[in-house]
């Protein structure tokens, strides 16, 4: 385990090179913020995805991704699932389980969403696993995480990063633009690492919520699941330290239950009984979460 971390907190040093696809992510593309070329006046998607890789690139520092390819896979189908009934079902999804003892799940612009190993220890079933990543799709389909990423950077920031595209696809990568290249993508790494850590706002956080159990139900999952994540973390034996960062950046887990009641109660009322999806695989994983 600890050879593979090495291995794969070295990876963006080569991926560009080599074009390595790990779980449907081409890490060539997210570690270089011009692999992906645009105009600055094209379509704001494509804007969206740029700033997406660009964003999953840092996020990926933060924890290594999981070593467990049947976890992985089985988190990706779950979610292209949902991906299908979200309301933007043709970006390009990404689900990802990084290897951290936090208990945490977060997305970035343009399709990405992470789910750490410490959260997936609080998630028994499908209809609970479907609830957390559909919480953080909403957060993508609304534009969230964008929308602050945005408002925190400074101004021309992230034109700067598209210009950074066309460079890298004229090789102009001479030592003067290799330098203003660190420069802007240092400042926008430093913006997303703010961002992350301060948080979204308490009203997309319960929107989200509200968003990710109707997701999950057009998708054929129980609604309830994410409050049953959520009642979970409350009692949750874990230490303290793995829950203050999850807890520090969202509202409280009573007022998130209270507002959620509401959401299903209405959910249950436009058809209550409709199909539930069986779960395919058993998800207590406080042993191991490779052991599906």
């Amino acid at each position: 385990m600890n050879t593979f971390k090495f291995v794969v907190l070295t990876l963006c040093c080569w991926v560009t090179a080599c074009g390595v696809t790990v779980q449907g992510i081409d890490l060539g593309r997210v570690a270089g913020v011009g692999s992906k070329v645009m105009n600055v006046g094209e379509k704001t998607q494509e804007e969206e995805v740029v700033m997406g890789e660009r964003t999953a690139k840092t996020l990926f520092s933060i924890a290594p991704l999981a070593h467990d390819d049947q976890i992985q896979n089985y988190v990706n189908r779950v979610g292209y699932w949902l991906a299908r009934h979200s309301t933007r079902p043709g970006l390009p999804w990404h689900f990802v389980v990084l290897d951290s003892a936090t208990v945490n799940a977060f997305a970035a612009p343009g399709g990405y969403v992470f789910i750490t190993t410490g959260m997936m220890e609080n998630i028994y079933n499908e209809a609970e696993l479907a609830g957390v990543l559909a919480h953080e799709m909403a957060h993508v389909t609304e534009k969230h995480y964008l929308h602050a990423l945005q408002s925190q950077s400074n101004k021309g920031l992230i034109s700067d990063l598209l210009v950074l595209g066309q460079q890298a696809k004229k090789n102009q990568d001479d030592e003067r633009s290799s330098s203003r290249s660190s420069k802007i993508t240092g400042q926008y790494d430093r913006v997303v690492l703010d961002v992350y850590q301060r948080g979204l706002d308490r009203k997309d956080e319960l929107f989200a919520d509200s968003l990710g159990a109707e997701i999950a139900a057009r998708a054929g999952y129980d609604h309830y699941g994410f409050a049953s994540v959520l009642q979970n973390i409350t009692g949750s034996q874990s230490d303290v330290r793995v829950m203050a960062g999850f807890l520090k950046r969202h509202p409280p887990l009573e007022e998130r239950l209270i507002a959620l009641e509401k959401t299903s109660q209405t959910l249950d009322d436009m058809g209550g009984d409709s199909k539930v999806l069986v779960a395919r695989y058993s998800l207590n994983t406080r042993t191991s979460p490779g052991h599906l």
